[in-house]
């Protein structure tokens, strides 16, 4: 990500755009689900140390929570936008400035200095400015390596499908892990520390979108540098699953995957198999 270029206008527009779609889309049990899961994980996400000049002064904190509730949805965004102009890095605005912001929150949360409503909404704004700022990294080299980690959505019965799809994949020359049958946070805790640089997630319809966005949002969060892909019957319906889930690509059936997989890992087209 470039440190003199400010946000692309339209990746902006179209990331609080999804963030709405997925708050038009979703009962509100959910979207109180959606609101912890951002918040916690983000306020829990500082996993290294950085140098003291980067880290902005309590202050600077206080100023970007309140744009996050503010009136002005794209407050915060131009906040983090002024800081990356400053020279902050992807790590410092994710970690140190978002990461310490969601806590802020929190705490006001816990304190009652604001409602549960207002953390929700801030919660949206976090998610969007986080797929902004991952969608502006650079894009890396070709992955010649075709490996890639399938799971099932938390709650799925059915596995038999994702199970055989792993197979195929394995018989066409990809390094498949498979995880069936795990917990939401146990997933969540293997794909942390694997970092695969594909996700493949099946989930069989409809029912399973609650669990599915949830999972996405834990992972764009874990796993910032890993492309997400939706697999399984929940492909085939008429979801927009780009789009309010925040997968990067979805595909109801093997070939479509395979392709996708490709493309997502920046694989030549012309290679041997």
């Amino acid at each position: 990500m470039s440190r003199s270029a400010t946000f692309d206008r339209h990746m902006l527009e179209t990331a609080f755009s999804e963030i709405d779609v997925v708050q038009r889309s979703l009962p509100q049990a959910t979207l109180n689900t959606l609101a912890v899961e951002v918040v916690s994980r983000v306020a829990n996400n500082l996993r290294f140390e950085v140098q003291p000049d980067l880290a902005p002064c309590p202050d600077e904190i206080d100023m970007l929570c309140n744009a996050l509730l503010s009136d002005d949805p794209r407050a915060a965004a131009t906040f983090i936008e002024q800081a990356q102009l400053k020279g902050s890095s992807y790590e410092t605005l994710c970690l140190l400035y978002l990461s310490v912001a969601a806590r802020r929150l929190g705490e006001w949360w816990d304190n009652d200095e604001v409602t549960f409503y207002r953390v929700t909404v801030a919660a949206g704004r976090i998610y969007a400015i986080l797929r902004i700022l991952r969608r502006e990294r650079p894009i890396g080299v070709p992955n010649l390596l075709r490996a890639a980690t399938f799971a099932s959505v938390p709650g799925e019965n059915h596995t038999l499908g994702i199970t055989i799809a792993s197979d195929l994949a394995r018989e066409r020359g990809w390094d498949i892990e498979l995880f069936v049958g795990l917990t939401h946070d146990a997933l969540v805790e293997k794909l942390e520390h694997r970092q695969p640089a594909l996700i493949g997630l099946s989930a069989s319809g409809k029912r399973s979108l609650p669990a599915l966005t949830r999972l996405i949002v834990a992972l764009r969060i874990s796993n910032p540098g890993a492309s997400i892909l939706v697999c399984g019957q929940i492909a085939a319906q008429n979801l927009s699953l780009v789009g309010v889930t925040g997968a990067d690509a979805a595909a109801d059936d093997f070939d479509s995957a395979i392709a996708h997989m490709d493309r997502l890992l920046n694989i030549p087209t012309n290679r041997l198999i």
